[in-house]
């Protein structure tokens, strides 16, 4: 298929791959960057200059004091569960998610249940690691593949943590997204803009 030649012709590759390679990672080759590089360049054509929208580059470190005002440090996090055998981790709001789907597609789930799961699918986003745990026992979320027993959900940082500097002691992140360039710089925009609100 279409990933086999993207492969083969080197548009797109798996990072590290010599040495096993790391999921989520990869590597554009020389016609992979060229279709990049062109993407690129007809998105600025239209944005930048037929749309007149101002463009700014930002380092991809941001210190922590930023994304701490911005309730990144704090928020920026997703609930994991472990399968207790393998290690494996799954996103416990997507597991709990499609097991609440799959009671649902079977006929012999009650009305009550039905009612139930239908309420749960509804809060998911909302629940507290604790209330999730629960919902894991009630409805008896195993691991998917290996029908292990899964640890109880846990807080993971979406965001890289990193140090600024030598000496390691300015904390900082990997820029978790673009837009905090754009707050942070808000001010320059508008003046560099005459004063009309930079889009």
């Amino acid at each position: 298929g279409a990933e086999g030649v993207m492969k083969r012709r080197f548009f797109v590759a798996q990072s590290f791959g010599i040495y096993g390679g790391v999921a989520g990672l990869y590597d554009y080759g020389p016609p992979g960057c060229a279709v990049k590089n062109n993407v690129i360049d007809l998105w600025r054509k239209h944005f930048v200059i037929a749309e007149a929208m101002l463009e700014v580059e930002c380092p991809c470190l941001t210190p922590e004091v930023v994304l701490k005002a911005s309730g990144h440090v704090e928020k920026f996090a997703d609930f994991l569960v472990k399968d207790e055998a393998t290690g494996d981790c799954f996103r416990a709001d997507h597991l709990l998610e499609e097991h609440a789907d799959k009671l649902l597609a079977e006929p012999k789930t009650s009305a009550d249940d039905r009612a139930a799961l239908e309420e749960l699918k509804i809060h998911i986003e909302e629940m507290s690691p604790d209330e999730m745990a629960a919902a894991f026992d009630t409805w008896k979320v195993v691991a998917p593949a290996t029908g292990n027993v899964l640890t109880k959900p846990y807080p993971f940082n979406l965001m890289f943590t990193t140090t600024i500097g030598p000496s390691g002691m300015f904390p900082g992140f990997l820029r978790p997204e673009t837009a905090q360039g754009i707050f942070v710089n808000f001010k320059r925009l508008l003046e560099i803009n005459g004063g009309g609100v930079p889009v």
